[in-house]
């Protein structure tokens, strides 16, 4: 540990490019790893787990991340921020990109298994705010956490760049959360209406 004495951060000088990934590439190849599996053994039941599960610990994240993290770095000083922020960034970088993938896919293949045709107004409104959480995940959140991580990597000198863009990825997080919520209500409504 290495202290900057004008703002009291800490920096862990451990954290380096083959540390961050050997605690991240397991975040980010296990779920894909396991979907690959499941959708090799052709098992519907296990789809459909994986795609609810899957699905909770995304909107779970998001949710703790938007709502009580946002909450609770707005009390915090600006060194406390940086640290936190450093925390972080392995779970936003890695976790959630790989997390989200997997449950828009499942719910593509469990779409299919289930024979539903994509023109069914519930599949085409789902799939609309899929490509909205897709587009914010890869065209915003996503860099935002590699430069947030690049800064990371060469010192966390721009602690100011990297409070910001924590900030805005958490409450990037909330407005996800609100259309995974939608998400969910129409995949309610609709296996409800279908049963009936």
């Amino acid at each position: 540990m290495i202290t900057d004495n004008s703002t009291s951060v800490y920096f862990d000088s451990r954290f380096d490019m083959r540390s961050s990934m050997s605690r991240g590439l397991p975040m980010l190849l296990i779920p894909p790893i396991l979907l690959a599996i499941i959708l090799e053994l052709h098992n519907f039941y296990f789809l459909e787990y994986f795609h609810v599960v899957a699905g909770s610990m995304w909107t779970g994240m998001d949710l703790v991340m938007g709502l009580f993290f946002s909450y609770v770095m707005k009390g915090l000083n600006n060194a406390e921020k940086t640290n936190i922020s450093m925390r972080l960034t392995p779970t936003m970088l890695f976790f959630m990109p790989a997390i989200s993938s997997v449950t828009i896919t499942a719910g593509i293949y469990l779409a299919m298994s289930m024979h539903i045709p994509f023109s069914s107004p519930y599949i085409v409104a789902a799939l609309v705010i899929a490509f909205a959480l897709l587009i914010q995940g890869i065209g915003i959140f996503l860099p935002n956490e590699l430069r947030v991580y690049n800064e990371i990597l060469h010192g966390a000198k721009n602690k100011d760049k990297i409070i910001r863009l924590t900030m805005l990825n958490l409450k990037l997080s909330l407005s996800q959360v609100i259309m995974q919520i939608a998400i969910i209500a129409l995949m309610a409504y609709f296996s409800t209406v279908s049963v009936l």
